[in-house]
């Protein structure tokens, strides 16, 4: 069994900061009974209050200070514009008098960028139409975690949902709320656990860093895994179970590493293979890993930044160049002032090597919100795991074995894409979900014998209208893997059989409040068929990205499959 490593940084204001301003005890400010708002920019990355209320056509003044070390600003944006202005601000140039305020019809109102301790008044008239209105920091990186909520409604405060179930505030807003507590003091970034985490090897280490960022480091590998945004973890499952069990992201992963060690020394193709982990020890609060690989010494210490990491390496032992190798196509852009990438490669002599800096940061929704290798048992019966076309897959019976993602609807209202491969053979039963999700007034499924015809394809129902498509296997007892990926963009849908468009579909929504479940619909439509890399984008891929999930997966040693003809 795993034993958990909590390294807490107790802090007094702590305290009443999480049950006044994190909990929500005290209710939510409205604009006509108070002469200002008053709101904070505080530390990690959050704004106190996280969300206020307004009447219709009020007149609001609101006092943002921050209190924060570093420099934020305040930006009132419309109802579902935020991550469009978010990722605006990230275009923009750096210079001395930047205030990060792109260019934005979604842009309502905002405060100047504020330094540490200033303060700026804001006053305007509220919209006369009702909805929740973001508001944000739009400087690089910070609007992915530090918003809230304007609530324009003639609703009472106490009419709202509670700051728990709030969906329109940051995660670990909700999560605060929840008093989860895990132990009898606060929990305060930075610190970590040992335990067990998905895509990763046993010995894995969780790490939460300050400022909403985290990141998995597997000591058995020697190497980082992923990083996330958000909320930390839930260990529960893992301390439950006697330490079988995973503990479960509750942010949002942006960045994989590629699936190779990344230092190379002398050659860039050379993959380590001799690497031993010699423990880490505290420098500034935070771990740093110290192992060998091929006779170097390395010690790798990792730190949060705007909108992403930092990983320094100091490395001793070696006396030819140094590679470290990224995926150019992850989620973060990656960059080093010890020299530049070239195509995902940094190539350092051993002098530069002796202590370099690597920065990620996040490209917004460039990876999937929700990815299953099917490395891990997901389900309650635990399947025995199969041989799959990447590592292992897990075998869904047609039984009520199922997986809930997670994942709602509403992640995926810019567009969305499924992607799965599957084996299976005929199917007997129609509706065979191998993505499926059942929601108000409609459903989804991705999968086999859709609404009873022979074949595999996808079906978005949703108030009365259908969009089906269903592309007829050219063999459809072979037994091989298919590869199966669907497409939304709020006007239309697109499905894929092996990495080739198979068919279009106009007027396809997603249902409201749907879940999404993995091989079923969450309360019927039940596949029988073994399941692997199962992925939710909250983006639309283009032919030429999914083609190339197929190419990258498929086993080799089966030829591609001839493009299916749509059925009518």
């Amino acid at each position: 069994m795993l034993y958990r490593r909590l390294l807490p940084r107790i802090v007094p204001a702590l305290v009443a900061g999480a049950l006044g301003i994190l909990l929500g005890s005290a209710p939510a400010q409205d604009a006509e009974n108070s002469d200002a708002i008053e709101i904070k920019a505080a530390a990690g990355m959050r704004y106190d209050p996280p969300r206020f209320v307004v009447k219709p056509g009020a007149k609001v003044k609101l006092e943002i200070e921050n209190t924060d070390d570093m420099a934020h600003n305040f930006v009132i944006v419309a109802p579902g514009g935020r991550a469009e202005v978010v990722a605006a601000a990230l275009t923009m140039p750096i210079t001395p008098d930047q205030t990060f305020i792109p260019q934005s019809d979604k842009i309502l109102f905002h405060a100047p960028l504020l330094t540490p301790g200033k303060s700026a008044p804001l006053e305007f008239t509220a919209p006369t139409e009702p909805g929740v209105y973001p508001y944000v920091c739009t400087f690089p990186g910070h609007g992915y975690l530090m918003f809230g909520a304007m609530y324009v409604t003639k609703q009472a405060e106490s009419e709202l949902p509670t700051i728990a179930n709030d969906e329109n505030l940051p995660d670990a807003i909700r999560d605060a709320a929840k008093v989860t507590k895990l132990h009898a003091y606060p929990e305060t970034p930075p610190y970590w656990y040992r335990i067990f985490m998905r895509d990763s090897g046993p010995a894995a280490i969780a790490v939460a860093l300050p400022d909403g960022q985290n990141y998995c480091w597997d000591a058995g590998a020697c190497r980082l895994r992923y990083v996330w945004r958000g909320a930390f973890v839930d260990p529960m499952p893992h301390w439950r179970t006697n330490g079988d069990g995973f503990a479960e992201v509750k942010g949002t992963i942006y960045y994989r590493t590629a699936p190779s060690f990344p230092l190379r020394f002398g050659e860039e193709k050379k993959v380590p293979q001799d690497i031993h982990f010699r423990g880490y020890h505290v420098v500034e609060g935070l771990p740093e890993f110290h192992y060998e690989v091929d006779g170097a010494d390395v010690r790798e210490l990792i730190k949060s930044a705007h909108g992403g990491i930092e990983e320094t390496f100091k490395i001793t032992g070696t006396k030819g160049p140094v590679f470290f190798v990224t995926d150019p196509n992850g989620g973060a852009t990656v960059a080093s002032e010890a020299g530049k990438f070239a195509d995902g490669v940094l190539k350092l002599p051993a002098a530069k090597a002796k202590e370099f800096t690597v920065s990620f940061t996040e490209t917004l929704n460039k990876e999937p919100i929700g990815y299953w290798s099917m490395n891990d048992v997901l389900t309650d019966k635990k399947p025995f795991p199969v041989p799959g076309v990447k590592d292992r897959a897990l075998k869904f019976d047609g039984r009520r074995s199922q997986f809930n993602t997670g994942l709602k609807s509403e992640a995926l209202s810019g567009g969305a894409t499924f992607s799965i491969w599957a084996q299976m053979q005929k199917p007997k039963q129609p509706d065979q979900s191998c993505i499926g999700a059942l929601g108000k007034d409609g459903e989804f499924a991705l999968g086999a014998n859709i609404a009873g015809v022979p074949g595999y394809g996808v079906l978005v129902k949703n108030a009365g209208v259908e969009a089906k498509i269903v592309a007829a296997m050219p063999t459809e007892a072979d037994g091989n893997w298919h590869h199966l990926a669907a497409t939304l963009d709020g006007k239309s849908l697109r499905f894929f059989f092996d990495g080739k468009p198979s068919g279009s579909g106009q007027g396809a929504t997603l249902p409201p409040e749907a879940e999404f479940f993995l091989g079923s619909s969450g309360k019927q439509h039940y596949a029988n068929a073994i399941l692997d890399e199962a992925r939710i984008y909250a983006r639309v891929l283009d032919p030429k990205e999914i083609a190339a999930i197929y190419e990258n997966e498929r086993p080799k040693t089966t030829a591609p499959a001839p493009s299916p003809k749509p059925a009518k």
